[in-house]
């Protein structure tokens, strides 16, 4: 049967729920039955109708399994548990990975502690402090991009209000457009145009990849969030950025989306690049393969391909 046109403008339908986690319909459903992970809600049909509160569960549990964990074993965790432990995984997967990541784990907690203590001072000196004694990819990779990951869950988890989240934005956006202004770009270096699409307001992914982007070399325009189409191509083309990158975050379920991305790439010059990224690109990987758009999954590779573009 085929799922309701209609539904409470609460609930999210399978399939979106699929996109929005990486898991399959089969694993989420293999979930609910055998570890009562969550329970959706059952329409008149049996369909499967998910809460945003569900959402932000699974993606904790998938990112616990990714990690190596079992399922049988996080799934009786609370969402706080899980926060915990996810945390935990990636600080030591993120320190197995890059040799000098442990330095960066002192001033993560620091700044997560004055977050969720809502003392803006304390915030503003562990990011001062990490930005004088940590390398640029070590600052946004081991500090930065997890504090700015952390709150999210955190906010969408209820574990922590929206006023947390507006306190490390102020603070992330300050930190970041500073940096920016550290680079002087070459008189010959590629231009790269940064902002989100109509109906994203989220502009921290945004943030992060034009001080990513300025920390290797390019010339960046950063148009903050929320612009459509038309005027991001025409931007681009007064700029003559040699790319676009676009930041996708929430929401995740735009049926405007895809016109948006079409119509700008139509709108582009055909030899600019697109290449997005944020935790809502997968939700519209359908939509940024039909434009031939790069999706990166983090600010390394961001940077990896920014390195190789700016060789062409």
């Amino acid at each position: 049967m085929n799922e309701p046109s209609v539904r409470p403008h609460d609930l999210l339908p399978v399939r979106l729920v699929s996109a929005r986690t990486g898991l399959s319909p089969d694993v989420l459903r293999a979930w609910e039955r055998r570890y009562g992970v969550i329970t959706p809600t059952r329409s008149p049909g049996g369909q499967r109708w998910y809460t945003e509160a569900d959402v932000t569960r699974l993606r904790l549990l998938a990112r616990a399994v990714e990690a190596g964990r079992n399922i049988a074993s996080v799934a009786p965790m609370s969402d706080e548990a899980l926060t915990r432990l996810v945390r935990s995984e990636e600080a030591a997967r993120l320190a197995r990975q890059t040799p000098h990541a442990f330095a960066t784990q002192p001033f993560l907690a620091e700044a997560m502690t004055a977050v969720e203590s809502l003392d803006s001072t304390a915030l503003e000196t562990a990011l001062r402090q990490a930005t004088l004694r940590l390398s640029m990819d070590e600052l946004l990779d081991g500090v930065i991009a997890p504090l700015v990951r952390n709150t999210g869950d955190a906010w969408h988890g209820g574990t922590l209000t929206p006023a947390h989240e507006h306190l490390a934005t102020s603070a992330v956006r300050r930190l970041l457009g500073w940096l920016c202004d550290q680079y002087a770009p070459s008189a010959d270096a590629p231009t790269l145009l940064v902002t989100t699409p109509a109906g994203q307001w989220h502009e921290l992914g945004a943030a992060l990849a034009a001080a990513s982007a300025a920390a290797v070399g390019w010339r960046v325009v950063y148009l903050g969030p929320n612009l459509p189409a038309s005027v991001i191509a025409d931007a681009c083309i007064l700029s003559k950025a040699r790319a676009v990158a676009l930041s996708l975050v929430f929401p995740e379920s735009d049926a405007l989306m895809d016109g948006e991305l079409r119509a700008l790439r139509a709108q582009l010059p055909a030899a600019t690049r697109i290449v997005a990224g944020g935790g809502g690109a997968s939700a519209y990987r359908p939509s940024l393969d039909a434009i031939g758009a790069t999706v990166v999954t983090d600010l390394p590779s961001l940077r990896r391909w920014l390195v190789e573009q700016a060789k062409t």
